[in-house]
């Protein structure tokens, strides 16, 4: 919706630009304006169409063709010479944003109230500046526990979406098919160990030195597989830098665990690699685990 919000903006300014040229071009060509106004409304209402498709089916059901259109309508057939009204539509869309943020966060506003309070404050003849500073302290921690709630909802709601996706068929096979993967290659070898969140390893070789920690930076050569052999990623013999926690949990805790010059072989399970919702390119599927060649080259390297 992001896009569709930022087309219209671009479009609001647009028609605000030709507003304030047409006040100087009254008596101009009639044939010419009609045909601005048709070729105006067809290329905007097509990219806005565009921006339209990108939304996700499920998001786009939220948004239904002719209330937008209803909308747009309203602001676009307002009077522009009353620009006290069109100042206020600004305002009040902004103000309304604000709020439909903090209500969905799960904070239960009563907007009546709201626009009530502000207009009397707003018609006041005179700000007592004293309480305002004031009020703007409480409202600053009011906002702040408000926003703490807005975030927790939001964490609630995006683990359980995590969750219903980890109980996809998809999820399931894959998670199932990893752990035999997993179980059959340390039947076959003893080598092969297990940390507490699942992760197996083998130490192909055990460098020495010191051990990154999370902050630090680290120069790796990898290659990473899917458990049919499929390289999905690759440094290509070159090592590239990164943070040691600006990468999956298991292949962080990997890390962790290598000394300098080190390599490892390390089979990640998909509820520590990238989980129940893969890569959005769709390489790695839901809840697939993974299986990479590490060299640690160095760490902080300047």
């Amino acid at each position: 919706m992001k896009k569709l919000i930022i087309a219209c903006a671009v479009a609001t300014v647009a028609v605000a630009g030709l507003t304030s040229c047409g006040k100087s071009a009254e008596g101009g060509n009639d044939a010419f304006g009609d045909s601005l106004s048709t070729a105006f409304g067809q290329v905007n209402g097509g990219q806005f169409a565009q921006s339209y498709l990108t939304i996700p089916e499920n998001e786009r059901a939220k948004f239904d063709k002719e209330s937008i259109l209803r909308g747009i309508k309203e602001v676009v057939m307002t009077d522009t010479a009353d620009q006290g009204f069109i100042a206020g539509l600004n305002i009040g869309l902004n103000l309304s944003q604000t709020l439909a943020q903090l209500e969905q966060g799960g904070v239960k506003l009563d907007r009546r109230k709201f626009y009530d309070e502000f207009a009397k404050a707003f018609k006041a003849d005179s700000v007592d500046e004293t309480k305002l500073t004031m009020l703007q302290g409480e409202l600053q921690g009011m906002m702040m526990r408000a926003q703490e709630m807005v975030q927790k909802k939001q964490q609630e709601e995006a683990e359980a979406q995590r969750k219903a996706l980890a109980e996809g068929p998809e999820a399931k096979e894959n998670s199932k098919a990893g752990a035999e993967f997993i179980a059959k290659k340390m039947k076959e070898d003893s080598s092969i160990k297990k940390t507490a969140s699942g992760l197996a390893y083998k130490v192909e070789a055990e460098g020495n030195g010191a051990q990154p920690v999370d902050g630090d930076n680290v120069s790796v050569i990898y290659t990473g597989k899917l458990i049919d052999g499929t390289v999905f990623d690759s440094s290509n013999g070159q090592a590239v830098k990164f943070p040691v926690n600006g990468v999956i949990p298991g292949f962080s805790e990997a890390l962790k665990m290598m000394k300098k010059g080190a390599k490892y072989t390390i089979y990640i399970p998909g509820d520590i690699a990238y989980g129940p919702e893969g890569t959005p390119d769709g390489k790695i599927k839901p809840m697939s685990t993974l299986v990479f060649d590490v060299e640690l080259v160095d760490i902080n390297a300047k």
